[in-house]
């Protein structure tokens, strides 16, 4: 089933399928104004998405020629799909104005409200509460009825399952429901139809699943974004006002932004380039000598701004690093395929001096700290890159650590970083991605049982490996792979 899905969404980009499951919502929502199911009218919702569309888009390509950038269109229409999802939909002129200006502003923030190149607050909440503040619009939030949920709540699950951050919705949407209904039931209301009704009146699915886990606000660990859907839910929950502010989805969500920005602010660091060096004939190291030392842990990757020519999935990227935390070259292997995308070749033709700045570092596919506990590592192709920083750790600090590492090559023979693994005294197997089976495995490892497990690669890799060493019995199996958002 897992690797069903993964093979079925992997097909698409992350921002494809965002704009899919918000087209698919929109359209439903239209389909059923008509039949008269739910109230808005739907000449409105149609007359206000091209509104939005229209003032989105065009506000983007302003702003980015403005700043010289590459305009990230595809990120302005979810911008816009959400906003449309969130603004009475109407087509009186002021409320059409109030929609445009909110349309504005969300283009604006992204390019105004920034922090080392990555804009601190959701475009969409951010245009709604600003233009609501002014008296423009209201964040109506009018797809947040029993008749849209369930597939508001499809095109939730599938964003978070792809994103790997179903928890964290879980969190929003679970403390939501016992607060809100809670309040409810003390009221005199019987417990099951309380939490029932945040569930089908509350638009806290929508805002879990399309909004709160838009990667490029959330903080970098685990911890830091189950505390940022806490803070969300509280917000939104629990009521108050304050002047012109008051409890509303949208303040909740930017609330949550600046807890975000709060907990895992980090000083930029810029990496000069040192050199390349080829791994195989289909992949390449890329040297980095960071302008301060590169504070992170084993395991973990970073992003890359990188500016280059048209690109739908915009000027950064993610690269787990290769190296070791107490190496003072930064090294970032990576797949250089030919011809490439536009930033793999921007990368390729960098001259040594040129310098990229990252502008996150994050992750939380990290080794236990028991050294006790005996691995199996599972890579597949450049999916390797965790572990040979991992290993290379252990190999710095003089760790020996009982450590088996299954490589599934790319390309026939190919096992990158397999000096740096063997000089770890982890012992390399490959084996095809055919041969995930558990057979297979307690062949190669009879011990696999007593083992913890780490998949890193493409997904399906991932979904192979990680089903292979469940059935095998191995313990607690961790994965990792870029899921292209």
């Amino acid at each position: 089933m897992r690797a069903t899905i993964d093979a079925v969404t992997g097909r698409v980009s992350m921002y494809r399928l965002a704009t899919v499951s918000l087209v698919a919502v929109l359209a439903l929502g239209v389909v059923l104004a008509f039949l008269d199911i739910i109230g808005p009218d739907p000449y409105a919702i149609l007359g206000t998405a091209g509104v939005v569309l229209v003032a989105t888009l065009g506000a983007n390509e302003v702003a980015a020629r403005l700043a010289r950038v590459v305009p990230h269109r595809e990120s302005s229409v979810i911008t816009a799909l959400i906003i449309v999802c969130l603004v009475p939909p109407s087509l009186a002129t002021m409320a059409l104005v109030g929609a445009a200006t909110a349309s504005v502003i969300a283009a604006l923030s992204k390019y105004l409200i920034v922090w080392r190149g990555r804009h601190l607050l959701n475009p969409a909440a951010t245009g709604v509460l600003v233009a609501s503040l002014a008296g423009l619009t209201i964040g109506a939030w009018w797809i947040a009825t029993p008749a849209m949920l369930p597939v508001v709540a499809l095109g939730a699950l599938l964003l978070l399952d792809r994103t790997r951050r179903l928890d964290v919705g879980l969190v929003a949407i679970v403390l939501t429901v016992a607060i809100i209904g809670t309040r409810i039931t003390l009221t005199g209301a019987a417990p099951l139809d309380a939490y029932s009704s945040v569930l089908l009146l509350f638009p806290i699915v929508f805002l879990a699943g399309f909004m709160l886990t838009e990667p490029l606000t959330l903080p970098p660990r685990r911890w830091q974004q189950w505390l940022t859907a806490a803070v969300v839910a509280v917000v939104f929950s629990v009521p108050f006002s304050l002047g012109p502010l008051y409890t509303s989805p949208e303040l909740a969500l930017v609330v949550g932004n600046i807890v975000a920005f709060a907990v895992s602010r980090r000083p930029g660091v810029s990496l000069r380039l040192i050199g390349a060096a080829p791994l195989s004939p289909h992949a390449t190291e890329l040297r980095f000598e960071p302008s301060r030392p590169l504070r992170f842990e084993a395991g973990q990757y970073l992003e890359l701004h990188v500016p280059h020519g048209a690109d739908q999935r915009g000027m950064r990227r993610s690269f787990t690093i290769a190296s070791a935390p107490s190496d003072p070259i930064v090294r970032l292997g990576m797949r250089m395929p030919d011809p490439g995308s536009t930033l793999k070749r921007t990368l390729r033709e960098l001259e040594p001096g040129a310098r990229v700045a990252t502008t996150l570092i994050a992750g939380d596919f990290l080794l236990p700290r028991d050294r006790s506990i005996p691995l199996v590592l599972l890579a597949g192709g450049i999916g390797v890159t965790p572990f040979a920083s991992q290993l290379a750790e252990l190999t710095a600090r003089g760790e020996q650590r009982d450590v088996v590492v299954l490589v599934v090559p790319s390309n026939p023979g190919e096992v990158l970083y397999r000096d740096v693994l063997e000089a770890s005294g982890a012992r390399v197997i490959e084996v095809p991605l055919e041969g995930l089976t558990r057979d297979a495995l307690l062949e190669l490892i009879p011990d696999l049982a007593s083992r913890r497990g780490f998949v890193s690669g493409a997904p399906a890799v991932v979904s192979a490996g990680r089903a292979a060493l469940r059935a095998a019995g191995a313990k607690r199996v961790q994965t990792d792979y870029f899921v292209g958002y």
